[in-house]
């Protein structure tokens, strides 16, 4: 059975201009009012697709030189070739965990000004809400994907950290690390999924709330407090409701609405019985 989505496909792109990247944010999303009912929400999901294309090659027999590849801080950083299987490996734990960290973490009240996702479409009981969802795939073609990605593969004797970032990863981001700055923190943070934070149009968690969001690379800009360095765009991995600024961008231009009116929600909300809507209120 082929969906027809009622509000279409979203194609959202947002140029980013950071002191050592320079991108454009793409992803498409889409509204599934279908599964809606009573006590069912819609479904909002932002789809990225990224081609990793392995940084390799085959040394002659008895070759044991070892290359070098520069980091996101032009560093050059030792490299060796992936072994059979191990980059296959690699990106599926790369897609796959970035995807299970990014979907169905928040929840977006609907405006009491919008009645689109009201339900049934005749004669409507309820005000079904917005459930963020988050698919990343793999494209296996530069034509086929969103961003296309190199990915080295460090040098098992390579101490040195590589910095990588959103349109440059190396075989060690998918391990956690414990906050520089924090020792005793029990927050950990993996580089791919602060990286994937970036591909949906998130920035830096800033030094105060005046500036969360933004795309400095200053060290200050990782987060200043407690709470923002181990927040997941600082150096953990603690989400937040200004995460869910994407989602609220789309369902605003989905609906023709506004995004800070899309109410954020950390914990599942059901349907608004229209009974209990004040009347004032109620579209």
């Amino acid at each position: 059975m082929v969906i027809k989505f009622k509000y279409g496909t979203l194609m959202r792109e947002e140029r980013h201009i950071a002191e050592k990247m320079d991108y454009t944010a793409k992803w498409a999303a889409t509204l599934d009012e279908s599964v809606r009912n009573n006590y069912t929400n819609a479904n909002l999901t932002i789809l990225i697709r990224i081609y990793l294309a392995k940084f390799s090659w085959d040394p002659a027999p008895g070759d044991l030189s070892i290359l070098e590849f520069a980091d996101s801080d032009k560093n050059l950083r030792k490299v060796q070739p992936w072994a059979p299987n191990e980059f296959e490996t690699f990106a599926w734990r790369l897609v796959h965990s970035a995807q299970r960290f990014w979907t169905g973490k928040f929840w977006l009240e609907t405006p009491h000004n919008c009645n689109g996702l009201d339900w049934p479409d005749a004669k409507p009981t309820h005000r079904c809400n917005i459930y963020c969802k988050f698919s990343l795939a793999r494209g296996f073609s530069e034509g086929d994907a969103h961003y296309t990605i190199p990915v080295a593969r460090l040098w098992d004797g390579e101490k040195s950290y590589f910095r990588s970032n959103a349109l440059l990863f190396s075989s060690r981001d998918t391990q956690k690390r414990p906050i520089p700055d924090l020792p005793k923190s029990s927050v950990k943070f993996w580089a791919h999924i602060h990286e994937v934070g970036h591909l949906i149009g998130l920035g830096h968690v800033g030094w105060d709330a005046a500036h969360r969001n933004t795309w400095s690379n200053e060290v200050m800009a990782y987060g200043v407090t407690r709470k923002d360095k181990e927040d997941v765009m600082g150096m953990g991995s603690v989400l937040h409701p200004w995460h869910a600024r994407p989602w609220q961008q789309a369902a605003a231009d989905l609906t023709a609405t506004e995004s800070e009116h899309w109410h954020v929600h950390m914990k599942r909300i059901m349907p608004r019985n229209l009974r209990y809507v004040p009347a004032a209120h109620a579209a």
